[in-house]
Formats: C-alpha cells, structure tokens, sequence
C-alpha cells in the first residue's frame, strides 16, 4: 500500500508491505482508502518501512462494546462473540450460505416459537 501524508504537503511514501494477523490462514482485512494507519518506517525515505494497520483515534469509535469481540462490516453485518452473555452473534445484511454439514444440539427459536434439536 502507499501512504499519503497530508501534514508533508500530501506526500506519498513508496510501497509499504501489511502487516497482518498471522497464525491459522490468510488474512485479506487490509486498511481501505481514506482509513487512519499507522506506520513505521526504518529511515527518512518513507519508503523503507511497514504499514502496521489501522487504529481507532478520538474521533473514531470502535464498534460494539468492551465484552465483544469480533468483526463489523459496513453493510450492517458482524459476526461477534459476547463474552458477557457468552453467545456467537451473527448478522448479514443479505443472507447466510453454510457449505457443508451443520450440526445442531439444544434448542432452535424462531418467531417466537421453539424446537428442540433431535437426531434422527
């Protein structure tokens, strides 16, 4: 990514590689234009250096709430984990595709109405 610095007269750095959550697979969360980022950079070229990601500041708020924990996207959907009412959260904004085979223990509401999970 390149970085843009309105304070330098709108210099631009040279191209700066992400750093990412690591660990388990991939993560393609980067910063979008127009996001806060904070960098680091190895000298005064501006473009030895690394984009370390994004940064809630005061003017920003975080979403959710201190026992939340997970992600938020702009259309209104998120996937959490609540740790105070100890659920999974889940919303998307269009709908949810499951590929492969879902297993359901306990009890299924909907509408006011509930089912208890049997095997068959």
């Amino acid at each position: 990514m390149r970085v843009a610095f309105p304070d330098r007269d709108g210099l631009v750095s040279g191209e700066l590689p992400v750093i990412t959550q690591g660990g388990w697979g991939q993560e393609n969360a980067v910063p979008q234009p127009g996001e806060t980022v904070l960098c680091v950079f190895l000298d005064n070229s501006r473009s030895a250096g690394y984009c370390l990601g994004t940064y809630y500041g005061s003017e920003d708020k975080m979403p959710g709430t201190a026992d939340q924990r997970g992600i938020w996207f702009e259309d209104g959907s998120y996937v959490y984990y609540d740790r105070a009412t100890k659920t999974i959260n889940l919303k998307a904004a269009s709908g949810v595709q499951i590929d492969g085979n879902l297993n359901v223990t306990g009890t299924i509401a909907s509408g006011g109405k509930t089912w208890e999970a049997k095997i068959m």
